[in-house]
């Protein structure tokens, strides 16, 4: 059996041409499936645990190890479930899979990669698409390497995306700030960006429950889809919305999943985490824009 790392290395070789050196801007080589390197010597190896740095510089980490791993726990209770399936909707509606026997796709600011592997799950039957995840925090791309999958992960900046003009089909943005430049220069002419955003209700029980530990102010998201409408031509706007039930174990992980609970105390999200609440809100707005013409 070809074991994971042989599979990315196979994949790194076989998709080369997307990429461009994040130092230099030149075309990258698979030298011996090891590492991407550009004509300047410019060279990002492959880790161990599967997957390439293509950071040019040593950022200091946002978000902890521990809010990603809680928030892995969160994606396979299923609490984004009907967010996947949309998308596969979104996918298969806009005829994006007709266009070429196999899509690009990238999720920009993918976190700990648990929806772009759910996303490769429920599509990899049928149609072989070519997925890539990327994300500044190399803690999140470590834990989304641990995932089983051919998905080439890459620790890497948004603001100098490490791939080659007009060579994405599909770039996802969830619940993760944006680069519309980037993201407008490596899309294809005929691409579509999903960008994903909280609603006014997203976890609206863990907002009303950190009041008076914090102030929690009320989120309006009306900034953010203006400046989308501002920056694509946008085709669609999609609701979500339901009540997820939840038991305690599950509670805990979404309070420590949320940047919601920073200078909280740990004493303090101890006791959030025995809060009565029983059911937690999914409000979710999804944007499906084009290339301003």
């Amino acid at each position: 059996m070809i074991s994971k790392k042989d599979r990315i290395r196979a994949l790194l070789v076989e998709n080369k041409g997307l990429f461009k050196c994040p130092v230099c801007d030149g075309k990258m080589n698979a030298r011996s499936a090891e590492s991407l390197t550009c004509r300047a010597g410019h060279s990002f190896d492959l880790s161990r645990k599967g997957y390439v740095n293509l950071l040019t510089s040593s950022n200091a980490p946002v978000y902890s190890r521990e809010l990603f791993e809680a928030r892995h726990r969160v994606c396979e209770t299923g609490f984004y479930d009907t967010l996947i399936e949309s998308i596969t909707e979104i996918l298969d509606s806009y005829g994006i899979s007709e266009q070429h026997q196999m899509l690009n796709i990238l999720d920009a600011g993918c976190g700990e990669g648990s929806h772009l592997y759910h996303l490769y799950q429920k599509n990899k039957v049928k149609q072989q698409n070519m997925y890539i995840g990327i994300d500044i925090s190399k803690d999140s791309i470590s834990i989304a390497a641990g995932n089983q999958s051919d998905i080439i992960w890459c620790v890497a900046d948004l603001a100098r995306l490490p791939f080659r003009n007009k060579c994405m089909d599909v770039i996802l943005n969830i619940l993760s700030p944006a680069n519309y430049g980037e993201f407008e220069r490596v899309l294809n002419d005929k691409g579509i960006i999903i960008k994903v955003v909280p609603g006014p209700d997203y976890l609206k029980e863990l907002r009303q429950a950190l009041q008076g530990h914090k102030d929690v102010p009320d989120y309006n998201n009306s900034s953010v889809l203006d400046y989308f409408k501002q920056k694509t031509d946008v085709a669609e706007i999609r609701n979500i919305y339901f009540s997820f039930v939840v038991d305690p174990a599950t509670l805990s992980d979404f309070f420590r999943m949320t940047p919601l609970t920073w200078g909280i105390s740990t004493e303090e999200l101890n006791g959030l985490h025995e809060t009565e609440i029983s059911a937690v809100t999914a409000d979710l707005v999804l944007m499906i824009g084009r290339k301003k013409k």
